[in-house]
């Protein structure tokens, strides 16, 4: 019965949030140009950047870009994309730019520890439901 209750409990679920798709479409636009005003403000932007640094670049056509930040002249941003085999540089006009933002990420010592914590949590949790079984066990 239980088996039966659950399948049905997901079944449901699946099928009120649109399990593969919710029936809408979604279509592709590119943004405008940006003007030249737009262009001298993300140049100014992009080169107080530190070169070195992780940013997402999105563009009017395409697909955005994560990368590193090489170089930012007033005209265009080196980027070198992140991936599994190395790739050299991409040069981009900030023409075809329509936004650069910086990705801050955790910190590896900061995942590290939320490990940890997760894992004493569970141990906790364990021995706890151990130590009741046992107490009622005695009984």
């Amino acid at each position: 019965m239980l088996t039966r209750t659950l399948a049905l409990t997901l079944a449901v679920s699946l099928v009120t949030t649109g399990c593969a798709s919710t029936g809408t479409t979604r279509y592709a636009t590119q943004s405008p140009a940006p003007t030249a005003a737009d262009r001298t403000l993300l140049a100014a932007y992009v080169q107080r950047l530190p070169a070195g640094s992780r940013v997402r670049v999105e563009r009017r056509t395409g697909r955005p870009m994560k990368g590193t930040l090489m170089e930012a002249t007033p005209d265009s941003i080196a980027v070198q994309q992140t991936s599994g085999t190395p790739q050299p540089p991409v040069t981009i006009p900030l023409a075809d730019v329509t936004r650069v933002t910086v990705e801050t990420g955790a910190s590896t010592a900061l995942k590290i520890w939320a490990g940890v914590g997760i894992a004493l949590t569970s141990l906790y949790v364990i021995s706890a439901l151990i130590i009741a079984s046992a107490e009622s066990s005695a009984r």
